[in-house]
């Protein structure tokens, strides 16, 4: 009897300090959040501009100093550095990087990458992975080659079946940690409708609704891209999550110009904590809309 009314009075003791230790996380997730910026670069893609890649790698340095008179943390480039990977093109775009002051997360897109060789030279050109993650205040940062992900040439296969199971672990693990998630990457996972019809600017449907189906199950609400040269959000049918598209600084087929998004981070909830703000590039004389659509690009998929 003593036995037992000693297991009682220790849990009775214990418990709520389990109570309190729970509460206390709760309260540090809520109160103890740091505030933080960050910014969204669109396809740089030196070579592609209507004016001369010498005027694409101009915008370029202009970005590094719209970026650099603001406090980011850090910036997200989501694809296309170079159009053609033509030699010079890479060499404007290595010796103008380094005017970014602020780190930037290099991902590459479609002109970038379009086998293993160029998959290869893309990571040793600029001293980056073609896809990795990063921890800030309490979110996650999933930072995907989407050229691989949804490609199904056969020279990509293992490359593809790898980056998924990656993908999948990364999102685990940021939801064993408690952390929010914010993911990024070239192409569109879809542009109107979740179930709308193939096109070259978008997922495929044969990886789009697995896509999709992660993106809910994880709770995503951000998703970063370019690709289109256009500027827009687009919104998920029960506007559970936000793609932001930003057309860049080589050329754009709406109104909305040359760009960068701006968002800040104001709480550890990313449904509700996360505000964005497009701003135009500045310093910028001439802003003329390109006429029709691109031509010519490299094709990652079998047909």
């Amino acid at each position: 009897m003593k036995g037992t009314l000693g297991s009682i009075l220790l849990l009775s003791l214990v418990f709520p300090l389990a109570l309190a230790v729970t509460d206390m996380r709760g309260l540090l997730k809520r109160d103890g959040f740091k505030p933080f910026r960050f910014c969204q670069l669109g396809d740089i893609q030196i070579g592609f501009g209507l004016d001369g890649w010498q005027n694409d790698t101009q915008r370029m340095h202009l970005a590094a100093q719209q970026v650099n008179g603001q406090d980011f943390d850090f910036c997200i480039a989501v694809g296309d550095l170079t159009n053609d990977r033509f030699s010079y093109e890479i060499q404007a775009f290595q010796d103008t990087f380094p005017e970014f002051k602020t780190k930037v997360h290099l991902l590459p897109g479609n002109h970038d990458i379009s086998s293993v060789a160029t998959l290869k030279e893309f990571i040793a050109d600029y001293n980056v992975s073609d896809h990795s993650a990063f921890s800030h205040n309490g979110y996650r940062f999933i930072m995907l080659n989407s050229v691989t992900l949804i490609s199904n040439l056969t020279e990509f296969a293992p490359y593809t079946s790898a980056e998924w199971k990656w993908f999948e672990h990364q999102l685990v693990s940021a939801a064993d940690n408690d952390e929010e998630i914010i993911v990024s990457h070239h192409h569109l996972p879809f542009e109107f409708t979740e179930d709308e019809a193939d096109s070259y600017w978008t997922f495929p449907n044969r990886v789009r609704g697995k896509y999709l189906d992660l993106i809910k199950k994880y709770n995503v609400h951000h998703i970063m891209v370019g690709h289109r040269h256009e500027t827009k959000n687009i919104y998920a049918t029960d506007n559970s999550f936000t793609i932001y598209v930003v057309a860049g600084t080589a050329r754009f087929f709406d109104d909305n110009g040359f760009g960068i998004n701006y968002f800040d981070v104001s709480s550890g909830n990313s449904a509700t904590g996360v505000s964005q703000q497009y701003v135009h590039l500045q310093g910028v004389s001439l802003m003329k809309r390109s006429p029709g659509l691109p031509n010519g690009c490299p094709d990652i998929f079998a047909h």
